[in-house]
C-alpha cells in the first residue's frame, strides 16, 4: 500500500461511516508526527550529527611534551666549541627536521646546563603547545684544553613543542624569558583545635614517629598495613608540635611537626598530616601523608 494510501485509510478520508471532524483532525496530527518522526528518524542514520568535540587538554600527551623540552633545554644550553657535533646531535633527538641543527648556536664558547624543570604548559591547539622550562645554566671562560668554570644562574626557555605520531618534538627555536618569580602564600588560618584528643594521641603520635625512624609502624584499620621506615637515613629528635583539628568524625585529623637529625648531625623540619583512630580507649595512627602546605597561589 502506498504512503498516501496510509494517510487517506489513517485521515478517514473517503470513509463510507462520515468521520467526525474533530476525530479527523486527531488523526491529522498523529499522521504528521508519524512523518516528521519517520524522516528525522532517516537523516539520523544517514546523516548524523557531529559529535561533541573533545577538549585538548583531553588528550594531549602533556607528561610527554614536558619531558621534551625539558631535555631539549639542557641540550640547548649545554655546548663546547672543541666538540660542535655532540651539540647537534644532542637537539637531534629532540627537535623536528628543517630547524638549524645547531638551533641558533654560533659554535663558540662551552657551556653546561642540567637541572631543567617545566614551571608552564600552555596547549595551543591538538599538536602544539608552549612549554616553560627553568634550567641551571654554568658559563666557561677560556679556552678548549683550559676552560675556567663560571657561575651557574638559572635560565628560562620558552619552547614550542609539536605532536607528531607516538611522540612530541621541539618545532622551532626556543625564546629566553625571566625566570618566573614563584607565586606568593596566602595564610590559612588555623583550624580549630580539639585540645582533649591531641593531649590523649601526642604520645602515640610520638612514638609512631620514633618507630618510623627504624624500619617502619604499624598503621591501624582492617588491613595490616604498615608505614615504611626510613631505615635509619634520619633520626627522630622530637615532636615539636601536634594539633588535632576539631570534628565529629570518628577518624581525626591533625597537623604534626617533627624534627629530625640528618646522618651529619643537621636539624631538619618537616610537617606531616595523621589521621588518628581510637579503639575503645585506645588510640592508633591509621593514615600519614604530607600536610597541607601554609598557603595558596
Amino acid at each position: 500500500m502506498s504512503l498516501l494510501g496510509v494517510l487517506r485509510d489513517v485521515l478517514g478520508f473517503g470513509s463510507r461511516g462520515g468521520r467526525s471532524r474533530w476525530a479527523r483532525a486527531t488523526q491529522a496530527l498523529v499522521a504528521g508526527a508519524a512523518v516528521v518522526t519517520l524522516v528525522v528518524g532517516v537523516r539520523t542514520i544517514f546523516a548524523p550529527s557531529p559529535a561533541g568535540s573533545v577538549p585538548y587538554s583531553a588528550t594531549f600527551p602533556q607528561a610527554l611534551a614536558v619531558s621534551t623540552a625539558e631535555r631539549f633545554a639542557e641540550a640547548y644550553y649545554t655546548w663546547d666549541e672543541s666538540d660542535t657535533q655532540a651539540h647537534a646531535d644532542a637537539l637531534a633527538d629532540v627537535m623536528v627536521s628543517g630547524v638549524p641543527r645547531q638551533a641558533g648556536w654560533d659554535g663558540s664558547g662551552k657551556s653546561a646546563a642540567g637541572d631543567a624543570a617545566a614551571l608552564g604548559f600552555s596547549i595551543v591547539d591538538a599538536s602544539h603547545a608552549i612549554v616553560t622550562v627553568v634550567v641551571s645554566v654554568t658559563g666557561y671562560s677560556g679556552a678548549p684544553g683550559s676552560w675556567r668554570e663560571g657561575e651557574t644562574v638559572q635560565q628560562a626557555l620558552s619552547i614550542p613543542v609539536q605532536v607528531v605520531g607516538p611522540r612530541t618534538w621541539v618545532s622551532g627555536l626556543p625564546a629566553a624569558i625571566g625566570v618566573p618569580d614563584a607565586p606568593q602564600g596566602t595564610p590559612i588560618a588555623p583550624l580549630p583545635q580539639d585540645e582533649a584528643t591531641t593531649s590523649a594521641t601526642r604520645p602515640v603520635v610520638t612514638a609512631f614517629f620514633r618507630a618510623l625512624e627504624g624500619s617502619g609502624a604499624a598503621l591501624a584499620g582492617e588491613r595490616a598495613e604498615r608505614a615504611p621506615g626510613l631505615g635509619g637515613t634520619l633520626a627522630f629528635e622530637r615532636l615539636r608540635s601536634w594539633s588535632v583539628h576539631r570534628s565529629d568524625a570518628v577518624r581525626k585529623t591533625g597537623t604534626a611537626v617533627v624534627q629530625w637529625e640528618t646522618a651529619d648531625g643537621a636539624a631538619l623540619e618537616q610537617q606531616y598530616r595523621v589521621v588518628v583512630t581510637r579503639d575503645g580507649d585506645t588510640w592508633n595512627v591509621s593514615a600519614v601523608t604530607a600536610a597541607v602546605g601554609g598557603g595558596t597561589p
